[in-house]
């Protein structure tokens, strides 16, 4: 039996991100993996897929050389070659972990993590190998799967999920996509970049269920002026495998036949087998409950990550971890789920972070909002990148910044100056009074925020008109 003061099962995000935190205060720890390091975003998830996008990005570029000045000749992907990119771009940033683990003298266990009790851990290797672990703090972080529901049939071949998209040898001539959030939308880009023809069924009324309408309208727009053929309000009943392909049937009546399916509806928790019932965690559809600390029920014990069901990102998954591993280590540490943003690598890309307009007003706030195009930014016209615009919403009564969304060029990049205002309750006024270099995409969001008083310069807001 092998004594540690703290163990993290799991190197994800919120695994290892927590493993090196514990070291970093000086505890003796160790780290159970029986699959890759970096779990789902490195290995199956975020980095591959922008690895992909910044392969059609690039290509998009070329494509338009006329318009810049330039001729590329002939522009066309090269699938083979993407997918290889892709495969390096991860394994790099894999053996990163690899060397931070080593770095920071964690004991790295590989074999499948499995709870005995509150401070036991049996880690089961492939070959049969076996070893227990005993630590005060146990830190939970085993991620999650792509959900496989039965009546879609998913056999990894015809109808696939996001796993075995990433390791397609060539791009299908058709794909119809099931779900248009962020996962399905990234992949639509992609896939539609290569050349397939793609269909998006979404049951909810708008794609990107859960964000602000007009994103979804700015991105919907988008994909449909781009030729995918987007479906809102439709819902998926079934999925047959044909010899050809996929015959999917529609709750309206409607039968769509491609080369083949991907099924993008959310994920399930790794939580089964697992040995948390027996150790007394509480766990609720799978998830398991954890408060503001990433405390679970059972004192010692800690979850972070997709386990714990807040918000299924990476980025979040990584605070968490470092929030467990601090509490459980004596520092006070909490997390602040009002600051998450919420990012989307479509075309165009999707950010937002704090309350919506209409979150706002159902809190019975009163509003003052400001909107500015990126067709009026000059660095987007330089740049021709003018679709798209930001958002901000404040408190008309104290001027507090409560949130704000982008669609458009860099809103991945862009979003964290609102993320940082509302993490720090900063005014409007204030925001809108830090000058932005020129020409910039972020000056879109100096000019936004000032327009929330009627003060933006480069746009003529119309009498009483709220953006």
């Amino acid at each position: 039996m092998e004594q540690y003061d703290f163990i993290a099962i799991g190197s994800g995000m919120a695994g290892y991100s927590g493993a090196i935190r514990a070291a970093q205060m000086g505890a003796r720890v160790a780290l159970v993996e029986h699959r890759e390091l970096g779990g789902t975003c490195l290995n199956r998830g975020c980095i591959p897929t922008k690895a992909l996008i910044a392969s059609v990005e690039a290509m998009e570029k070329a494509s338009k050389g006329a318009e810049f000045g330039f001729h590329a000749g002939d522009v066309r992907p090269d699938f083979a070659v993407m997918m290889e990119r892709k495969r390096r771009v991860a394994a790099r940033l894999v053996q990163g972990v690899e060397q931070l683990i080593r770095g920071h003298r964690i004991v790295l266990i590989r074999g499948k993590g499995e709870l005995l009790s509150a401070d036991t851990v049996r880690a089961a290797a492939q070959d049969g190998d076996e070893k227990i672990l005993k630590a005060p703090k146990i830190l939970l972080a085993m991620g999650s799967e792509p959900a496989r529901r039965p009546a879609f049939g998913i056999d990894g071949k015809t109808v696939l999920t996001s796993d075995e998209a990433l390791e397609l040898e060539s791009p299908p001539r058709s794909l119809l996509i099931v779900g248009a959030g962020a996962i399905g939308s990234e992949y639509a880009r992609f896939f539609h970049a290569c050349g397939t023809e793609v269909i998006m069924v979404e049951m909810e009324n708008q794609v990107l269920p859960g964000l602000d309408l007009r994103l979804a309208q700015a991105l919907s727009a988008r994909m449909r002026k781009n030729g995918i053929d987007v479906r809102v309000g439709s819902a998926i009943q079934e999925i047959r495998v044909r010899p050809d392909g996929a015959e999917s049937a529609l709750a309206n009546g409607t039968t769509i036949r491609t080369e083949k399916v991907l099924v993008s509806t959310g994920r399930t928790p790794n939580s089964a087998g697992m040995g948390l019932e027996s150790a007394g965690v509480q766990v609720e559809n799978g998830f398991v409950r954890t408060d503001s600390r990433m405390g679970t029920s059972v004192p010692g014990l800690f979850a972070a990550g997709d386990l714990a069901g807040k918000r299924l990102l990476a980025y979040t998954a990584a605070k968490e971890g470092v929030t467990a591993a601090e509490n459980a280590l004596g520092r006070e540490s909490s997390m602040d789920y009002r600051v998450v943003p919420v990012t989307v690598f479509s075309d165009p890309e999707i950010a937002c972070v704090g309350l919506t307009e209409k979150e706002a007003l159902s809190q019975g706030r009163e509003i003052a909002s400001g909107l500015f195009p990126f067709a009026a930014n000059g660095k987007a016209l330089a740049m021709d990148e003018t679709d798209g615009f930001v958002c901000i919403v404040s408190d008309r009564q104290n001027g507090e910044l409560l949130g704000g969304q982008i669609a458009g060029p860099h809103a991945s990049d862009l979003i964290h100056e609102i993320a940082l205002g509302v993490g720090m309750r900063i005014r409007v006024k204030e925001m809108a009074s830090i000058l932005h270099s020129h020409p910039t995409f972020s000056e879109a969001l100096m000019e936004a925020a000032l327009d929330v008083s009627g003060e933006a310069i480069h746009r003529i807001r119309r009498t009483g008109s709220r953006g």
